[in-house]
């Protein structure tokens, strides 16, 4: 008895709280079609791979990379030389040794992680060239979109990979394209 009691009050709250979630979203339901206006969609990714400046900055982040890619590589061969090494040595070695060799090899090891994290990390070096090469670019971008957005009467443009159905007429992708003198 108790148990049917708890499921009906259950219901009731549920029912509750469903008519009152519908009293609070019926009246912007109903003003969104008056107030909404035109809604587009630009694919900003292909925008971005075809704009020069990405291609450029792209560029520029290789060859900032390829150095760190180089000391990287050069880390890791020395630290699996010293561990060849140790382990063609260890059963020689005293306990003494060993582990002062090991705690070389760690520290080595260590230091190469945090040369990774410092150059290719989040907020490392390369992250830090990247943010200063993209951000000039992507504003560029915004700024075409916001000039076409208000030149012809959108008050939302959204990136075309969030869309889940739309009129070929909401793409402004061509239009950002000819603004950003884009072939």
């Amino acid at each position: 008895m108790n148990r049917m009691r708890d499921i009906l009050s259950a219901c009731r709250r549920t029912a509750l709280a469903a008519i009152f979630g519908l009293a609070i979203a019926a009246p912007s339901l109903q003003a969104a079609p008056a107030g909404a206006g035109k809604v587009g969609v630009v694919d900003f990714p292909r925008i971005l791979q075809q704009m020069p400046e990405a291609k450029q900055a792209e560029a520029t982040l290789k060859a900032t990379a390829a150095p760190f890619e180089k000391e990287l590589q050069r880390q890791q061969a020395e630290l699996q030389k010293a561990a060849e090494a140790y382990g063609a040595e260890r059963a020689a070695m005293s306990k003494q040794a060993r582990d002062l060799k090991e705690k070389d090899l760690n520290l080595k090891a260590q230091g190469m992680q945090k040369y990774k994290q410092e150059k290719f990390g989040q907020g490392g070096a390369l992250d830090q060239k990247q943010q200063q090469l993209i951000v000039p670019i992507r504003q560029k971008l915004l700024t075409a979109i916001k000039t076409i957005a208000d030149r012809e009467g959108y008050s939302l443009v959204l990136d075309k990979q969030a869309m889940v159905y739309g009129t070929p007429e909401s793409d402004l992708t061509f239009k950002v394209m000819n603004q950003l003198n884009i072939k």
